[in-house]
């Protein structure tokens, strides 16, 4: 492998990383004045950009809705959909739910060897399974950064977790947060969040056939 090349690889995924960590932070954090600030800032730049026809299309119709909304709607729809207990719309996001139909199915056992393998430990501070979408989207970050350092061996964790948990996790996702009344901008960040599992997919895709 040419310098070149490495230096190419590092750069891609550089971008992987920012892509996932602004994922993650849809589901994982609670949206405050700050996060918005950031979210706002980075779809304006992403806005100009040309990636894939799904990806530009959901960047910016999310990039629309963030400029639109405010941040007491974007709260109230990410409280009914992911912390209140007795709220009709909350919305599952186990791997297991949609694989197996029920939480800590057997799938959660086949997703912990991929853990296993990979060396990633789930951490303390994350009171969620282990296969829930965060958490996951954490786990293909760690196993990122592992290629970053030179472990290219992660690669079919990465191809695993993405065809067999992360994308038909993000689907069924979709099929049911699309049938929730009311809610606007946590439907297009799972739609843009599909665009870019694609995109990853294809990347790996890529990587594989040219290693």
């Amino acid at each position: 492998m040419s310098k070149q090349t490495e230096l190419t690889d590092r750069d891609l995924s550089r971008i992987r990383l920012r892509f996932l960590d602004l994922l993650k932070s849809f589901f994982q954090d609670q949206p405050d004045a700050e996060l918005l600030s950031r979210w706002r800032g980075i779809f304006a730049a992403l806005d100009s950009q040309r990636i894939t026809k799904n990806l530009d299309k959901a960047t910016h119709e999310l990039g629309e809705l963030l400029s639109s909304m405010t941040l007491k709607q974007i709260k109230e729809e990410h409280y009914a959909l992911f912390i209140d207990p007795y709220s009709k719309q909350l919305l599952p996001l186990t791997a297991a739910y949609y694989i197996d139909g029920k939480s800590f199915g057997p799938s959660l056992a086949k997703y912990r060897d991929i853990l296993k393998e990979g060396q990633v430990i789930k951490e303390s501070k994350f009171t969620d399974s282990e296969d829930s979408l965060p958490i996951m989207l954490d786990v293909l970050i760690a196993l990122i950064q592992e290629e970053k350092q030179g472990d290219v061996a992660t690669r079919h964790l990465q191809d695993q977790l993405l065809q067999e948990f992360l994308i038909p996790t993000v689907k069924a996702v979709s099929t049911q947060i699309g049938d929730t009344a009311g809610i606007k901008f946590y439907v297009k960040c799972i739609t843009f969040l599909l665009a870019y599992l694609e995109l990853e997919q294809g990347l790996l895709e890529d990587k594989t056939s040219s290693s």
